[in-house]
C-alpha cells in the first residue's frame, strides 16, 4: 500500500497487497493522504463481543448493547457486584472482564489466563468458573457448539454460509487427547471469528459499491477496520452514508452494530467527525 503527497486524485488504485494489518502502529504515520484527499476510517466497535451476544443471547450483553452502555463495565458490574459507575474505563474490574470474556469464549485455560490477568492459576480458574455460573447462556452455547463439532467434525458460521472443518473433534479417544481438545476449543472461536469475518467482507463489498458511486477509493482493511480514501470536500451527509453501510449491511440479529469513525490526513493521527469539520470551518486543511 503506497500513498503519495501529490495534487489531484490518485492516478491508480492502491497496490494489490493492501491489507495493512501487518504494519506496526509505529509505521502508520508514514502513510499520508494525497493533497486534496483524506483517509476515512470505520472500525467495527466490539465486533466479536456483539457477535457473541447474538449467538448466546446472554441477557447482560443484550441489555448493555440495547441501552448503549459500556458492555465490559456492565459485565464487570454484574460479575463483581459493584455499581456500574465504579467499573468504568481504566478500572481493574473492567480490564479483567475485557480479557476474561474473550478467554471464556475462546477456551483459554487457567494457566494462560493467569498470565494475562497477572494472577495465580487458582484465581484464574475461579474467575472462569464464576464467569460461566453467572453467564449461563454463554456456557450453554459453547457446550452446544462443541457437541455439534464433536458429532459432525465441523461448525457452521452464521446462517450456514460457511463452515470450518475440525475433523479431529470426531476422534474417538479414551481419556484426554490434545488434538480433540484443541479442535473443540477452536469450534466456538471459529463461529464467532468466522461470522465476524462474514460481516466485514459483506460490508466491504457494499463499500466498494459506494466508492464506485462516489468516486472514492477503498484503501485497506486492518482487522475489523476499513479505510477509504475520499476527497477532503467530503460532507457530513457523505459520512452518514458511509456509517449506514458499516452499521446496516450485515446485522447480528437483535444486537445493534456500532462503528467508530475517524478522518485523518496522516494515518494514526485521526480526528472525530466533529473535530474534522471544526478544522474545515477554521480553514485548517493540513
Amino acid at each position: 500500500m503506497k500513498m503519495r503527497e501529490t495534487s489531484g486524485a490518485p492516478d491508480k488504485e492502491p497496490a494489490v497487497n493492501n491489507n495493512g494489518q501487518n504494519q506496526p502502529k509505529s509505521a502508520r504515520k508514514l502513510f499520508v493522504a494525497p493533497e486534496g484527499w483524506v483517509i476515512l476510517g470505520g472500525d467495527f466497535s466490539q465486533q466479536e463481543i456483539r457477535c457473541a451476544a447474538y449467538f448466546t443471547q446472554e441477557p447482560v450483553l443484550l441489555n448493555a448493547y440495547a441501552e448503549g452502555r459500556d458492555v465490559y463495565a456492565s459485565m464487570a458490574s454484574d460479575f463483581y457486584g459493584k455499581p456500574y459507575e465504579e467499573c468504568g474505563d481504566g478500572t481493574p474490574e473492567r480490564k479483567a472482564m475485557k480479557t476474561g470474556v474473550l478467554a471464556a469464549l475462546y477456551g483459554t485455560g487457567p494457566t494462560t489466563l493467569s498470565q494475562q490477568l497477572s494472577c495465580t492459576v487458582e484465581e484464574a480458574k475461579k474467575f472462569l468458573d464464576k464467569f460461566f455460573r453467572k453467564h449461563a447462556n454463554v456456557k450453554r452455547w459453547i457446550d452446544e457448539t462443541q457437541a455439534f463439532c464433536r458429532k459432525n467434525g465441523f461448525v457452521w458460521m452464521d446462517k450456514q454460509q460457511r463452515k470450518r472443518r475440525l475433523p479431529e473433534a470426531k476422534k474417538r479417544t479414551f481419556g484426554y487427547d490434545a488434538d480433540v481438545s484443541r479442535a473443540l476449543r477452536q469450534g466456538p472461536n471459529a463461529v464467532i471469528q468466522g461470522t465476524s469475518a462474514i460481516q466485514t467482507k459483506t460490508t466491504i463489498v457494499r463499500l466498494h459499491e459506494l466508492c464506485k458511486r462516489k468516486g472514492w477509493r477503498l484503501l485497506a482493511t486492518i482487522h475489523d477496520e476499513v479505510l477509504l480514501l475520499v476527497p477532503d470536500t467530503i460532507t457530513r451527509e457523505d459520512i452518514a452514508e458511509f456509517e449506514d453501510v458499516m452499521i446496516n449491511t450485515y446485522r447480528f440479529g437483535n444486537v445493534p452494530n456500532k462503528t467508530d469513525i475517524e478522518l485523518s490526513l496522516r494515518w494514526g493521527e485521526g480526528m472525530t467527525v466533529d473535530e474534522w469539520f471544526a478544522r474545515k470551518e477554521k480553514g485548517v486543511v493540513a
